[in-house]
């Protein structure tokens, strides 16, 4: 199934959107987002997210204010609390690989935080230091996995609510235990029990296209049955999804941002660059802008 998804150039901005894959990702060259961040190019890479899910704009030589006002942009900056943060920027989080570690963040499909009462909009990383090879982002559209289920089944979800919580994530003690030994959490140790119940369809409220909300990383079960009951839906949903043709993939640069609508959108941090060093820093965006 073909989206029909072409290269396009806005002329006012001189902003190139380049499809990286037929349902997901888009690539963006052609502007500098060190300079003025007008309304027109805001709106521009608005517009090109809700359509691509995920945008990856390479070349951005930014200042770390620079690189926080650009977050502002899109939304409300959630404050880091369990991540190291660079001084006076608590809303930054940095997220680092070291040579010698074993675990990585982010190394299984999910969908950043969908166990608070009002989930992340977007998220954005960009790239201080990468390994000479690997350490790639998989992306998928939970939009298209969406619209290519049966109508039957389409019917039966949207009737359907979730449960997503923080702990399920470390579900495997083994790898919990050498993540924060590695990692050790910014504040204490981080609450884990934190939970929420979503609607498994969800609309993209720019677009009203509706998204399959949920995920491997912290949904549980679905509300009012059983995890036992629960598990063979969403293991057929997850396979699903987990199609190629709904997963494009961002082969990182140094300088590079990526920006994703976690509404619409599942992703995997490959972990294959061992005995090497990546260096990331992440903005979590919650509360709609207003620009645009």
């Amino acid at each position: 199934m073909s989206s029909a998804i072409f290269e396009q150039k806005d002329m006012a901005t001189g902003m190139l959107v380049s499809p990286i894959g037929g349902h997901i990702g888009a690539e963006i060259t052609g502007i500098d987002l060190s300079g003025p961040l007008t309304d027109t190019v805001c709106r521009e890479l608005r517009a090109a997210l809700s359509r691509h899910g995920v945008l990856f704009i390479p070349g951005q030589d930014l200042t770390l204010a620079q690189y926080v006002r650009l977050g502002e942009a899109f939304g409300e900056l959630e404050v880091n609390d369990t991540l190291a943060h660079p001084a006076g920027y608590p809303q930054v989080g940095s997220l680092v690989k070291e040579a010698g570690h074993v675990t990585s963040i982010g190394d299984m499909w999910h969908t950043d935080h969908t166990y608070l009462e009002k989930p992340l909009a977007f998220t954005m990383l960009r790239a201080l230091e990468i390994p000479p090879h690997g350490g790639d982002t998989l992306f998928l559209s939970a939009k298209a996995a969406f619209a290519a289920l049966p109508d039957s089944v389409k019917d039966t979800l949207r009737s359907l609510r979730a449960l997503h919580s923080r702990s399920y994530l470390i579900r495997d003690g083994k790898y919990a235990a050498q993540f924060l030994l590695e990692r050790p959490p910014q504040g204490g140790k981080p609450a884990l029990n934190k939970t929420a119940v979503h609607p498994v369809v969800t609309t993209i409220p720019e677009t009203g296209e509706e998204v399959l909300f949920v995920n491997p990383g912290y949904v549980v079960k679905f509300e009012g049955w059983s995890a036992k009951l629960s598990q063979g839906l969403l293991a057929s949903l997850f396979e699903h999804c987990h199609q190629p043709e709904f997963q494009c993939r961002l082969r990182w640069q140094e300088k590079a941002i990526a920006i994703w609508d976690n509404r619409q959108t599942w992703h995997f941090a490959v972990n294959d660059y061992h005995g090497h060093r990546r260096s990331m820093q992440r903005l979590v965006i919650g509360e709609r802008s207003k620009v645009g």
